[in-house]
């Protein structure tokens, strides 16, 4: 019964369109179209700027052209595969498919996602939240060399701007990033799993402003790990912007994400009062079910509040009661969580691999993701 209402309520869905108000709700009429040309072949470009026309035309048919953009391949292990990522850099800003205008996108390729809408399924439950920003994206089939490589998403680069991650003028974008090399500016600090890699600024980045960084970053840690770390005023929330921990806490929590035990992916950035702001969110293609390292296939158990911040965090009473509080507004969306799942499956599937059963994988997606929530409401 609960298959066939599901097979009812798609065709609905179908019949009326789907089409809805956010940058990344889609239609079956209406996914726009990346053309690319560039003389470096798909399968050789590499990590630097490569000059390439790009034509970009909309869901109301308007066309963008930019003769003087460039594209480069981005990722980690996603860059290896054969669906490749890329960055694109405009010759100047420009509002792409509605979304605010900037020079620097990216083309998530989402190989590993079945579904194509993890990611997409983030973004949606973080913009409904307090954190300051979330990356709009739209679907879109892309053309590189006039060859069809299929559905990627459109998506806003995470980076410090007017309409992306807003900060002070001495404020600073920090990424925990294992993956950090010698070329990049990064701390270490004496607890934190993993590296702090310097996002921005990116530039002219002095070894004074770095020491600057890292002492304040270790400040922080020692008044969370200290004894008389509760304390209202010379505790961990003299340095932790408490709702936004909270809020990406649940986001990667509710996925399993499983780089959210701040591995990679795990930006932050400052606060308006100098305190460090989690966020924005990124990189969900292996969440909610989506990989069997670490025991993130399973629905039930904790990930990212194992890692050692959090943990510490959770030694708070208050903190865990304010956790549980604000779960609560998660568990009451899950309704508009599944919709949306289901809205972009319907859009999506006319441009899906034909050997790929890809209804059993959406059915997958949204069972995981219910018993998640029902473990989390049960737990917390």
């Amino acid at each position: 019964m609960k298959k066939e209402l599901l097979l009812i309520f798609t065709i609905l869905l179908f019949m009326t369109g789907c089409t809805g108000h956010h940058f990344d709700d889609v239609s079956l009429q209406t996914i726009p179209k990346v053309k690319i040309e560039c003389a470096v072949a798909y399968d050789l470009l590499q990590k630097e700027d490569e000059p390439c026309l790009l034509e970009v035309t909309d869901s109301m048919h308007m066309v963008y052209r930019d003769e003087k953009a460039k594209i480069k391949l981005r990722g980690n292990s996603t860059a290896e595969c054969p669906k490749r990522p890329f960055t694109l850099k405009l010759s100047q800003n420009h509002a792409l498919c509605g979304m605010p205008e900037a020079k620097k996108w990216v083309l998530l390729a989402n190989y590993y996602d079945s579904t194509m809408l993890r990611n997409a399924l983030a973004f949606r439950m973080s913009e409904q939240t307090n954190l300051e920003w979330t990356p709009h994206s739209r679907f879109v089939e892309l053309f590189y060399n006039e060859i069809y490589q299929g559905i990627y998403q459109l998506c806003e680069k995470v980076e410090v701007g007017s309409h992306r991650v807003k900060i002070e003028q001495d404020g600073w974008l920090i990424e925990v990033d294992a993956r950090v090399t010698e070329k990049d500016s990064y701390f270490w600090t004496r607890n934190m799993e993993n590296p702090f890699r310097i996002e921005y600024p990116d530039k002219n980045l002095s070894e004074q402003r770095i020491e600057q960084l890292h002492a304040f970053f270790q400040q922080a840690e020692d008044a969370l790990f200290g004894d008389n770390f509760m304390d209202s005023i010379d505790g961990w929330r003299k340095y932790l912007d408490e709702d936004s921990w909270i809020d990406w806490l649940l986001i990667n929590e509710i996925a399993k994400n499983i780089d959210a035990v701040f591995y990679s992916s795990c930006y932050m950035h400052s606060g308006t009062d100098g305190r460090i702001v989690m966020g924005p969110v990124w990189d969900f293609d292996l969440g909610y079910g989506n990989t069997t390292n670490n025991g993130c296939d399973s629905p039930v158990g904790w990930h990212v509040r194992t890692s050692l911040w959090y943990r510490r965090l959770f030694e708070d009473d208050l903190f865990a009661q304010k956790v549980r509080r604000r779960f609560q507004f998660f568990y009451g969306n899950r309704n508009n969580y599944y919709s949306f799942v289901r809205r972009q499956a319907v859009s999506l599937r006319p441009h899906v691999d034909r050997n790929v059963s890809y209804e059993e994988n959406i059915d997958e997606l949204l069972l995981w993701l219910e018993q998640r929530l029902d473990w989390l409401n049960t737990n917390l």
